[in-house]
């Protein structure tokens, strides 16, 4: 008589688990098929993403030299261009040389290279003349206007490319006795 009581307990239970796991929730049941006014939705807001990134990233991430290719690939494809590569560090002084004129003015010469992998506009200089004591004398900021040649102004510089620069200079009737050049 237990024996049939635990059997009939045990085929109860069975039945209410065999009843809770037939039972189907909320979550378990399928969706509905989207319409089509949620599909033009989210291609309409995916489209206006993209123009928003281009609107606000697009010149931060033509500068950067491992997505630049990939965007000069992308420009080519869709016939745009890029915004001309600009980064200052990937310029570098290979010599300079401050020497005096026969009219009491200076001449600087200044070469550089471009280590990009792209060009750029040639950078602006500063040009800065110290005293005996270190004191600054005088500064000057050079455009690259200003130096470059007036048949070429908006010239670009290759990759690798070695670039030199000739400035005449009127000087303050000082001592001048160093001077320090930096890449702006």
């Amino acid at each position: 008589m237990a024996l049939k009581n635990n059997q009939m307990l045990e085929e109860e239970d069975n039945s209410i688990e065999h009843d809770i796991a037939a039972q189907t929730f909320a979550w378990q049941k399928p969706l509905p098929k989207p319409s089509s006014k949620y599909r033009w939705g989210s291609v309409l807001g995916i489209i206006l993403l993209i123009a928003q990134v281009n609107y606000f990233l697009a010149y931060f991430l033509a500068q950067n030299p491992q997505i630049r290719p990939y965007l000069i690939s992308a420009s080519q494809l869709f016939k745009q261009t890029l915004p001309v590569y600009q980064n200052i560090s990937d310029f570098t002084i290979i010599g300079s040389d401050l020497s005096p004129t026969k009219n009491k003015q200076y001449r600087v010469k200044i070469s550089f290279i471009n280590h990009a992998d792209f060009a750029q506009h040639p950078p602006r200089l500063l040009l800065t003349l110290r005293n005996i004591q270190g004191g600054i004398l005088t500064q000057r900021l050079f455009s690259s206007e200003s130096y470059q040649d007036s048949t070429s102004p908006n010239s670009l510089i290759a990759p690798n490319e070695l670039f030199t620069i000739d400035i005449p200079i009127s000087v303050p009737k000082h001592q001048i006795s160093g001077y320090s050049i930096e890449l702006q």
